[in-house]
């Protein structure tokens, strides 16, 4: 037994399949998600968005720019003191009062919607970090336990090769040793395959070169879940940046209503002119004198229908607006409820693993590995002891990560680190 021992940590460590040179020290997680969120050009592009709305608010609560106006005569036009020369002057338009302040109140409803959204494309990136880090961490898992568990077939395929030759074992389980060890080489190659797909999704979140490397994920922090389902529903109602959007989206329809029936109020226009005189030909006083006009000018909303319809427009807008604030807050509602009872059963399979199926399949392998090399049980029970313990260790990975990326998954609909 001892030699055996010896076998298997010569082969562990000098397994001829090699796939992977790790550094011993990785980036965490924290790190790679503070990367991501200052380099991921689709934040930056949600950022812009808002930024520019946010711009936007005061071009539309500024006055429309005046005009001026100049008018030369080529044939002066004889007035009784004197011959009109050019005529030059200023206007400004002036929309009724209220109209540019309730422009303005829409347009920030906007900008603050396109921030929300902003956050939430921030916490979607936090999201798939997360989750690639955790499947990136179960392949290494099972890169390591597959490599750990071919190490230990191979000791013992020699030892059943030993038996052939000394003719107490049949040739078959020298040839079943050998096809499950190819069958561990194949899922090897595989996992490989898994890891640098993983590893160029990382670093396309990241923004970085796709050969970028990524050291081996030894260890994951394992997050408590404390919460209680009504606890999670205040933290939605107070955090979640789609309940917030949905709720500003009515906001600004409700500004866009009451903009719309002022369509029925008359905008303004002030201005002056200035006529310059040319010198006359009588004895008046005023002879030669420039002409001063002021103007005064209103639009006139004669087109009942047009403004009747444009409220009406608004009006469905903001209905439409109230909807689907219903409609995402149950949704978000029910992705917290379903997701809530899912990381509760994944903890619970977690210490159902860790208490019962892990020492049971050990168990089961170290009898079986026993009594194959007494004799007592054929090659087969062996094997699929072997087949049985590989799979419940690889299962209680997996299930760490569903939880882990259940966890990651409710942040993201809540909007906040829990």
């Amino acid at each position: 037994m001892i030699k055996l021992k010896s076998l298997v940590f010569v082969l562990l460590i000098s397994c001829p399949l090699t796939f992977f040179a790790y550094s011993q020290t990785p980036d965490s997680l924290e790190v790679l998600i503070k990367q991501a969120l200052e380099n991921n050009p689709q934040i930056a592009a949600f950022y812009n968005d808002y930024k520019a709305a946010e711009y936007k608010v005061r071009v539309l609560k500024s006055l429309p720019d005046p005009t001026i106006h100049y008018t030369y005569f080529q044939e002066n036009t004889q007035t009784r003191t004197g011959p009109q020369e050019r005529k030059y002057g200023a206007s400004q338009k002036i929309p009724f009062p209220g109209k540019l302040h309730l422009k303005g109140k829409a347009q920030l409803k906007q900008a603050k919607i396109l921030k929300e959204q902003y956050e939430e494309a921030k916490r979607l990136i936090v999201k798939k970090v997360k989750f690639t880090f955790y499947d990136i961490f179960w392949t290494d898992k099972a890169i390591e336990i597959t490599e750990e568990e071919k190490a230990i077939l191979e000791s013992l395929e020699k030892v059943v090769q030993r038996k052939y030759e000394s003719n107490r074992t049949p040739q078959q389980d020298v040839i079943k040793a050998q096809v499950e060890l190819s069958r561990l080489i194949d899922k090897l190659y595989l996992l490989k395959q898994s890891r640098s797909s993983l590893v160029a999704k990382l670093n396309s979140i990241l923004n970085r070169k796709t050969d970028t490397e990524v050291k081996r994920i030894e260890y994951i922090d394992e997050k408590e879940f404390t919460y209680s389902l009504d606890d999670l529903k205040i933290k939605l109602n107070s955090s979640s940046q789609q309940i917030s959007a949905a709720n500003l989206n009515i906001e600004r329809a409700q500004h866009e209503k009451s903009l719309a029936k002022m369509g029925y109020l008359p905008d303004f226009t002030f201005g002056f002119s200035r006529v310059e005189i040319g010198g006359g030909t009588s004895a008046h006083s005023d002879d030669g004198q420039d002409a001063l006009m002021g103007t005064v000018a209103l639009t006139i909303p004669l087109w009942f229908d047009k403004v009747r319809a444009g409220v009406q427009e608004k009006k469905a807008s903001l209905e439409s607006a109230k909807k689907n604030f219903e409609n995402t807050e149950n949704n978000l509602i029910y992705e917290v409820e379903d997701t809530f009872y899912k990381i509760i059963t994944y903890k619970d399979i977690i210490s159902l693993y860790k208490t019962a199926l892990l020492p049971q399949t050990k168990q089961a392998y170290q009898a079986a590995k026993t009594s194959y090399e007494t004799g007592k049980v054929d090659f087969l029970n062996w094997l699929d002891a072997e087949r049985i313990l590989l799979q419940t260790r690889l299962a209680y990975y997996k299930a760490i990560i569903d939880y882990q990326k259940s966890f990651a998954y409710l942040e993201r609909i809540i909007g906040k680190d829990l």
